[in-house]
């Protein structure tokens, strides 16, 4: 990296430095366990294992958390409806001033009693996991008979007046049907209709199925032309960019950040140390991706309150040490200079241990058709 390089990219270690001192979300990874089996999860790298987070635990970390400032608290798994105490840590969630938000594949959400039941324990948000516009599709790839279930939870949320959004994890068996599952929720009336990418793990175990990833060059071009369908027939969606926002046209891109079709890469809560990940365990992790890779585990240094968690966070060993600084570099040259750095962080880290920057890179936004 050359001087001036260095120099840049202190500037925007630097700009970001009052974000990075103060966590915003965490996210309670409360059992592996799950009754659909996805094949870009992150949790197949725990195998799924049915090893719940004691109540006791899950306790001290929401209370740790609402002492550290966080705001938000993420219920996530495997599937966090498997969890039989979910709704007393909603309640201490609720009791502690911070907002409990459910990341679910929506299957137990089909019951409208039981989504009552979380919403009176003070459930503020679900975001619901679908796969498909059509059965076929989201039934493949969760490897069960779902899809019904999952549109009737949708329609629950919608009908209990809960905050909610959907959310399709692109890929390559589902690309094709980004446009049709936004037309389709649309006319069931859902108003945050939300898009991620498929993303590789790490782990020895984590190189992804070719036929499951698209490069990120496919997914840029997938995105650009979906907002132009759909901006032209008055839909509104969201797509969370974890990929090099130059592979998308710069025009369709300005409009896209205009429109609030796209997010760009400030959401990203690794690099500011604005997040949080527990696991059942105790391991903390920087990203929910990083299962069974800890920064440090709550049990092994006897921590339980946000004075000691703070120590190691903003320790050399947590997100605010070696790890920061190891994450702040230009995957490519061509992000030197580049006027998104620092917004655009080149994309998802993650990429990069299965993907060529230098290949990625030289394809243009637009230029590359899936399958071509």
């Amino acid at each position: 990296m050359t001087r001036c390089s260095c120099r840049r990219t202190f500037r925007s270690l630097k700009r970001y430095e009052a974000h990075m001192q103060k966590i915003k979300t965490f996210w309670l990874a409360l059992n592996y366990k799950c009754n659909n089996r996805c094949p870009g999860c992150y949790a197949t790298q725990s195998g799924f294992v049915d090893m719940p987070m004691l109540p006791k635990d899950a306790f001290q970390i929401v209370e740790m958390m609402s002492e550290a400032g966080a705001k938000d608290g993420l219920l996530i798994g495997g599937e966090p409806t498997l969890y039989k105490n979910l709704f007393e840590i909603i309640e201490c969630g609720r009791a502690h001033g911070i907002e409990m938000k459910l990341v679910t594949n929506g299957r137990k959400l089909s019951n409208i009693d039981y989504l009552r039941k979380l919403i009176d324990a003070g459930l503020k948000h679900a975001s619901v996991s679908i796969e498909g516009a059509i059965e076929e599709t989201h039934n493949r790839l969760t490897a069960t008979r779902s899809f019904q279930e999952v549109i009737r939870a949708i329609k629950n949320c919608r009908d209990l007046g809960v905050s909610y959004n959907t959310l399709l994890t692109i890929n390559r068996q589902n690309y094709s049907e980004v446009i049709p599952l936004a037309e389709f929720l649309h006319s069931l009336g859902v108003a945050n209709i939300l898009y991620n990418i498929g993303l590789p793990s790490c782990g020895k175990d984590s190189e992804p199925d070719e036929e499951y990833l698209l490069n990120p060059a496919e997914v840029a071009a997938v995105i650009e032309n979906a907002y132009l369908i759909l901006k032209a027939r008055g839909i509104k969606v969201k797509f969370f960019a974890t990929v090099p926002l130059c592979l998308i046209k710069e025009e369709v891109l300005s409009s896209m950040l205009r429109d609030n079709y796209i997010s760009d890469g400030v959401h990203c809560h690794i690099y500011y140390g604005t997040g949080v990940v527990f696991e059942p365990n105790g391991n903390v992790l920087p990203c929910t991706h990083f299962v069974n890779h800890p920064l440090f585990n709550l049990k092994k240094n006897g921590i339980t309150k946000s004075k000691g968690f703070a120590d190691k966070w903003y320790g050399e060993k947590g997100i605010h040490g070696s790890f920061r600084k190891a994450l702040w570099k230009y995957p490519h040259e061509n992000c030197r200079g580049c006027k998104h750095w620092g917004k655009c962080i080149g994309g998802c880290p993650f990429l990069w241990l299965h993907f060529n920057p230098r290949e990625i890179f030289s394809m243009k936004g637009g230029d590359k058709v899936v399958g071509s």
